[in-house]
């Protein structure tokens, strides 16, 4: 008698355990995005920051004329981000340095170069993260 005891027992904790698993699987993994969907055009615009028109050289010659909007997650990450315009030029800067004509005018080169400005800036705010960047006005010469 003791034995199917043991052996009841053993197959419940396994069970228990079993679902636990599964149950911290499927919560892990179908966790939502924690970036905010659906916003209005308004509310991106209050959460957003547009730079001056830049200019600059391209790696293989000739210039660009670049213009973001660069949207964030919170109202400090916009006050924080428009005192540092200056290093948003940096990191243009850099960045267009090493582009070619070929990558400026491709779209995959500008979905690129705007992803690795919103990682380098994401390394840089201590309030808020960049959620987009938005290439908002281009000119290749």
């Amino acid at each position: 008698m003791k034995a199917k005891l043991k052996v009841i027992v053993i197959m419940a904790l396994s069970a228990i355990v079993l679902l636990g698993v599964i149950w911290f699987g499927l919560t892990q993994f179908t966790k939502k995005e924690e970036t905010p969907k659906g916003l209005s055009a308004d509310e991106i615009l209050e959460t957003s920051v547009e730079t001056e028109m830049i200019t600059t050289n391209l790696g293989s010659g000739g210039y660009i004329q670049l213009r973001f909007r660069i949207q964030v997650s919170s109202k400090d990450a916009v006050e924080e981000l428009t005192q540092r315009e200056f290093q948003i030029r940096n990191i243009v800067l850099s960045q267009a340095a090493s582009m070619t004509e070929k990558e400026a005018k491709s779209a995959e080169g500008m979905i690129k170069f705007e992803e690795e400005m919103k990682n380098q800036l994401n390394e840089l705010l201590q309030s808020g993260t960049v959620l987009r960047v938005y290439t908002t006005d281009k000119i290749i010469q």
